[in-house]
């Protein structure tokens, strides 16, 4: 797919038409290669490949109009088909916005016809607005079409040119795609008066050239790449910032109106832009919201009860709807419009929160964020794209910061939401200054699930049993979102699927929740069960797996296919406790070994013990790693692997003899 994302604007007459013919001058030489030599020498380049893009490109011209710096952004994208299952990309679209206005757009296929092609344009085009799951309105639109006739040894061309108000929102360009990329380039064409900055991530040494060239009044920043391979995937992978080759670029100082004028490349910079955004809010009191703050103050007696109390109510009060339209997405809403909507996206949130703790007579900080999205710091790129969220931050003691997300409605008050553990957090102290400070990565003992039970032999081959699950940290946050709004029906069923262990035979007879609602205590579920056709039978002795549940015991990674690193929400522990009695008759033949293996990323231990009649199973396994590198890959493995034998090792009774 095809992303107008890049922010542009119209140059130098002679800049633009050096630029047309860089693109002339790669087209014919496409053109100048017949079809078939041309299909015949990517299939051997790139052997396998549904298709590849012969050229990949973006020239971007940059100028100075009044009082700000605008830029047009020219795009020209030529796949080669290679076989047949490429027809799945003859569908497109092409996506404008406030920061990115489409003023131009032609696509065509490229049919062979003997030593050339034969033209086939594009002429059915449809706008709407882009609908994102879980935003209310969302300014971006859409232009989808299709290319006609894609057969293998086609290719589909579109060109578009996006004009973009702002040059300071601009978009990182990525050199490599879906499908192997021959030729990646980014042109810049800028004044002399104005400075371009730009960092590479993810780019491999060499792979990348870059090249200045100052002609006339103008700078032109050139990066090309050139063979690369398609980008790969594996599930549970993290964005593709963090792996997929791209350039980040941005204007970084500008001569406008005769005076030198900073735009971005440093904290400060950016601060500067953020602070206009919130400068003018809240000017007057709303006495509504005045007296909902003092009504929660009742009875406090401590700042960080106030603080709780105010975060608490935002999340139980104001529904999460994101609304991004222009700059209204970074421009919060006045906190007295968010309160009597009682709706509001996060930064409204966070500003509502913000207030309310003003009010309250409690300082706070609204903070600009970047959730796990995104793999940037603002040490090393302080642009727009490095956040993409707002909340609210509270100092408790010196130097300790509470980071208050209301947007995750089930979020403890002390723990940050999870999307944002390890980031960045840029703190607005003042109308002048800021702060950047990191959220902590929550240890893998505060998001903990505990399972106890009693477990007998229900019949033949089934067992009965009854106990308590508790959730705690983010397995609790997780759950109370999949239950929250459920009927009695859907309920039932997410509890089961909770709850499910030994095998799909697994009934659930009774369940009681508690604590949903309560964020500072344990989720807890009290249930009963049944499991049929578990348990072995052979002769005179019974084997029984209390591994009931095998977490991570097949979770092997496959060191020659996967090529990136894993991603998980949290860091977590599960504690077990089951007590299983021994049927009368029997006694113990053989108890599993007590197995214990700890690993910076995976751990576990279980112990056996025979209690009376009881034969004891605690068990305890731990995951403490946010994301797992490829180099990681070979200790995760070991860890599964004697997890997986441990797992094997099951309670054999023997039938007592008379």
């Amino acid at each position: 797919m095809m992303c107008a994302n890049w922010p542009g604007l119209l140059g130098p007459l002679k800049s633009v038409v050096a630029l047309i013919v860089t693109i002339t001058v790669t087209f014919s030489m496409a053109h100048a290669q017949q079809p078939v030599q041309l299909m015949q020498q990517m299939q051997q380049q790139y052997p396998g490949e549904k298709a590849v893009y012969l050229d990949y490109r973006q020239d971007l011209t940059v100028e100075v109009k009044g009082d700000s710096v605008q830029v047009l952004a020219r795009h020209h994208y030529d796949m080669l088909h290679l076989a047949p299952q490429s027809v799945a990309y003859a569908p497109d679209q092409v996506y404008s916005s406030y920061f990115n206005r489409l003023q131009k757009l032609e696509a065509r296929t490229l049919l062979p016809a003997n030593n050339d092609y034969k033209t086939v344009k594009v002429t059915d085009f449809k706008n709407k607005f882009e609908m994102r799951p879980g935003v209310f309105f969302d300014d971006v639109r859409s232009t989808t079409f299709s290319y006609p006739a894609v057969v293998p040894g086609a290719r589909t061309v579109a060109d578009y040119t996006t004009r973009h108000p702002d040059g300071r929102f601009l978009m990182p360009f990525n050199f490599a795609s879906y499908v192997p990329v021959r030729h990646a380039e980014l042109t810049i064409t800028a004044p002399r008066t104005v400075k371009i900055s730009a960092k590479l991530f993810q780019v491999p040494l060499g792979k990348v050239n870059f090249s200045k060239q100052e002609k006339g009044s103008t700078v032109i920043y050139r990066w090309v790449a050139d063979n690369l391979s398609a980008v790969p995937r594996d599930d549970n992978a993290p964005e593709s910032d963090y792996y997929v080759p791209h350039v980040v670029y941005y204007l970084e100082e500008a001569v406008i109106g005769g005076q030198p004028r900073k735009l971005l490349g440093g904290i400060s910079e950016l601060y500067t832009l953020y602070s206009g955004f919130i400068g003018n809010l809240d000017k007057k009191e709303d006495p509504a919201l005045r007296r909902v703050v003092d009504s929660l103050m009742v009875g406090t007696r401590t700042e960080q009860e106030r603080v709780q109390r105010v975060y608490y109510w935002v999340q139980d009060h104001v529904r999460y709807i994101a609304f991004e339209n222009g700059l209204r997405g970074f421009i919060p809403n006045d906190a007295g419009q968010v309160y009597a909507k009682r709706y509001g996206d996060c930064k409204d949130m966070a500003n509502l929160t913000h207030q309310m703790l003003r009010l309250a007579g409690v300082k706070s900080y609204l903070t600009w964020i970047g959730t796990r999205d995104l793999p940037y710091h603002y040490a090393e790129l302080a642009t727009p794209g490095v956040d993409n969220h707002m909340i609210t931050a509270y100092e408790s003691k010196s130097g300790e910061y509470v980071f208050l997300d209301a947007t995750s409605k089930y979020t403890p008050f002390g723990m940050p939401s999870w999307m944002i553990q390890g980031k960045d957090a840029l703190l607005s102290l003042d109308a002048k200054n800021c702060k950047v400070v990191s959220v902590p990565v929550m240890p893998k003992e505060r998001n903990a699930v505990v399972d106890v039970s009693k477990v007998t032999l229900d019949g033949t081959t089934g067992l009965r049993g009854s106990g308590q699950l508790a959730l705690e940290g983010y397995p609790k946050v997780r759950q109370s979102y999949a239950l929250d709004g459920l009927d009695k029906m859907q309920e039932a069923k997410t509890i089961k699927s909770l709850l499910e262990r030994g095998n799909n035979k697994f009934f659930v007879d009774t369940y009681t929740v508690q604590n949903l609602d309560a964020r500072d205590k344990s989720l807890t579920i009290d249930y009963e069960y049944r499991l049929q056709d578990y348990v072995q039978r052979l002769d005179d002795e019974i084997y029984v797996n209390l591994n009931l549940d095998q977490s991570f015991g097949t979770d092997r990674i496959d060191v020659a296919k996967r090529r990136l690193s894993r991603f998980s929400d949290y860091n977590h522990t599960t504690r077990t406790r089951t007590e299983f009695e021994i049927p009368a008759g029997y006694d113990i033949e053989h108890l599993p070994d007590n197995v214990k293996t700890q690993d910076a990323v995976l751990g576990f231990s279980i112990r056996y013990e025979r209690q009376g009649n009881k034969i004891v199973q605690e068990k305890e396994l731990y995951m403490d790693c946010l994301l797992l590198e490829p180099a990681q890959f070979g200790q995760w493995n070991a860890v599964v692997d004697k997890l997986g034998a441990a797992y094997r090792d099951v309670l054999i009774l023997k039938k007592k003899k008379a």
